[in-house]
């Protein structure tokens, strides 16, 4: 279902990214953590990720500044509130905090399944 895709937690609490190393690394999918400092670092085509998970103080800075990372499907953890700018080819969940993870993980195996074939 998952397998050979790659998730990214860009910020947000170090529990988001062991639960989901926890429940979707056995899938075969990878799961990363980016912090804000680092974001630079990921300006290569080869690390755009399948799915993006971001918390909604983190949005603004965060996924529109990395090339080719405005088409990625997100989740967006802590607010309902949808931005304007939001692509018509991307999908996007909104998770309102405090969220369940459950609620987290079906919306990225939702999304998973939804995206294209990745390199």
């Amino acid at each position: 279902m998952v397998n050979g895709q790659r998730v990214v937690v860009f910020d947000g609490l170090n529990e988001t990214e062991e639960v989901l190393k926890a429940i979707l690394e056995p899938q075969g999918c990878s799961v990363d953590r980016v912090r804000q400092r680092n974001a630079n670092d990921l300006d290569c085509p080869c690390e755009i990720p399948s799915i993006v998970v971001v918390h909604d103080d983190d949005l603004n800075e965060s996924t529109t500044s990395q090339p080719g990372w405005n088409e990625v499907p997100r989740v967006v953890i802590g607010s309902v509130r949808k931005p304007k700018n939001t692509s018509s080819g991307q999908s996007t969940r909104f998770l309102m905090q405090p969220f369940q993870y459950a609620e987290l993980i079906d919306s990225i195996e939702s999304l998973l399944q939804q995206s294209p074939g990745n390199d």
